[in-house]
């Protein structure tokens, strides 16, 4: 991106470009950004505690769709609250459910893992764990130590290990011995599993050697060739961590291009003057030229209730913030599956023109009285409708960076206002531009010829891929590899992202 900023246009390729942010903005007039959020399932909660092996609430859902499988897969976690403030035995157990349609789940029994007397479960994966002197004795053999896998997981499949033992992947806080010490420690490790449902782990040390309580994840970034993985820091403010108050509850990020060595982790994110006062849970995921980021907006130790938010980034450490800071996705009401709040865990996935995001609910805050029970929900969205660029009568107008056309058409997602009264016609018009050379401002034609607005045909439409004409012509391929701005002009519309074609 430096580079445009001395001459180079973008090369953005085929590559859907959301609007959400300034990332392929040049200069927009009249404009204002509208965000949309999710519409929550009805059928909600999709999946809850119904065995005597899941503890007392589930959460940290990881679903895809599996080709090979046939099937979507689920793998999610559960919480035992007795466990974990009272006694010995399992405080987290990663479990597995299938879906034919993503909205009906199974759990997958088997008898891989028994739990007490029950035979067959769906527990998939369990491990030692643990978390310092405050849980219990550091000895292993010791009757405090506590068995559990460690939190915050993340599944998912990686088609591109020439190891098909290694094609499932899993991030988990795990324990470890301890090199030198004859400890048990905790740490962000990497699993590994030919089929999803054994898992053994991968390589003889953690990938991050301290207990980061947070949704520990890998990120793939395609555009340099390197694994992110999100984390909270080891190194923060004034070091001091108080007893009362959890104060490391912000974003990190380390990079790696084999998965094995790692750089040191380095804060991309934490709460400003306009946020909450702490960052929980977060999911980051590419999606078109961006990568988005939904962050667990925390009330601190007060209530501890979570909302969704948005942040967005080109290069996954330099985050822009949705610019009101207002919710993505809300907690439902008081006393509601989710009311308590609502975290991310798993990319959304495409069904048609529809995104599903699956998510964690609890009936109260962290930090109120009561039972702390979780379920797991689902909410939708149309593809890529994340945030509008919407204009009103007064025409708007939006103008692209400069980059390189590849491609043969303009697509653009896009949202009229179907208002019956209004006193003209929605539209929508593109004109594709070059700039003018040093000494011919004064007087120059800034749109190739052919397509220009008035060349434009004005499109009327609620759709998420449309395709746009001049003259009744959509080939746009006599520019290919030629420097271009789009200026797009709105009446009475929005516009969510454009691409650029191949066909």
């Amino acid at each position: 991106m430096n580079s445009y900023f001395t001459g180079t246009p973008l090369q953005i390729g085929n590559e859907n470009q959301l609007l959400i942010d300034d990332t392929i903005i040049e200069d927009r007039w009249r404009l204002r950004r509208v965000m949309h959020p999710p519409d929550k399932s009805p059928r909600n909660p999709i999946l809850v505690t119904d065995k005597p092996w899941e503890g007392d609430m589930i959460h940290g859902t990881n679903v895809i769709w599996d080709e090979e499988y046939g099937r979507y897969r689920m793998w999610y976690m559960s919480f035992f609250n007795s466990t974990y403030f009272y006694g010995n035995g399992p405080v987290e157990i990663v479990y597995h459910a299938e879906s034919e349609d993503g909205f009906n789940w199974v759990k997958t029994m088997r008898d891989q893992v028994p739990f007490g007397r029950h035979k067959k479960t769906n527990i998939v994966h369990t491990g030692i764990h643990d978390q310092g002197t405050y849980y219990g004795n550091t000895d292993p053999s010791a009757t405090t130590t506590r068995v559990q896998v460690a939190g915050k997981t993340q599944v998912f499949k990686d088609m591109k290990d020439p190891d098909p033992a290694r094609r499932y992947k899993m991030i988990s806080l795990e324990g470890r011995p301890h090199p030198t010490l004859k400890e048990i420690h905790t740490g962000v490790s990497l699993l590994v599993s030919p089929d999803g449902f054994h898992w053994k782990l991968a390589g003889n040390s953690h990938l991050l050697d301290h207990s980061s309580d947070c949704l520990n994840h890998l990120v793939r970034d395609e555009r340099n060739d390197r694994w992110l993985m999100v984390c909270r820091p080891p190194v923060w403010h004034s070091g001091r961590n108080d007893s009362q108050r959890n104060i490391r509850r912000r974003i990190a990020m380390m990079t790696s291009k084999d998965l094995v060595n790692w750089t040191y982790p380095r804060v991309v994110m934490y709460p400003d003057e306009y946020d909450t006062p702490d960052y929980d849970h977060n999911l980051v995921f590419p999606y078109g030229n961006i990568f988005i980021m939904f962050y667990g907006a925390f009330a601190g130790d007060t209530t501890g209730h979570w909302e969704m938010r948005l942040a967005t980034s080109r290069d996954g450490f330099h985050w822009e913030r949705y610019h009101t800071r207002e919710t993505y996705m809300a907690r439902g009401p008081k006393g509601s599956w989710d009311g308590g709040g609502v975290l991310p865990s798993t990319p959304p996935i495409q069904v048609g023109e529809r995104l599903l995001l699956y998510y964690n609910g609890t009936k109260i805050g962290q930090e109120e009285q009561g039972d702390f029970i979780g379920s797991i929900g689902m909410a939708t969205i149309r593809l890529d409708r994340f945030v509008e660029q919407r204009a009103d009568q007064t025409p708007g107008y939006l103008l692209t960076k400069e980059f390189i056309l590849q491609g043969k058409t303009l697509r653009v997602n896009m949202e009229i206002n179907k208002s019956t009264n209004l006193p003209e016609r929605p539209r929508l018009r593109a004109e594709i531009l070059r700039h003018p050379p040093f000494g011919q401002h004064w007087d120059f034609k800034e749109a190739y010829e052919g397509f220009s607005f008035d060349d434009c045909d004005p499109m009327c439409i609620d759709h998420t891929d449309s395709t746009i004409t001049w003259k009744g012509n959509k080939d746009i391929s006599s520019l290919a590899g030629k420097p271009v701005y789009i200026r797009f002009e709105l009446v009475y519309s929005g516009i969510y992202s454009f691409r650029i074609a191949k066909e």
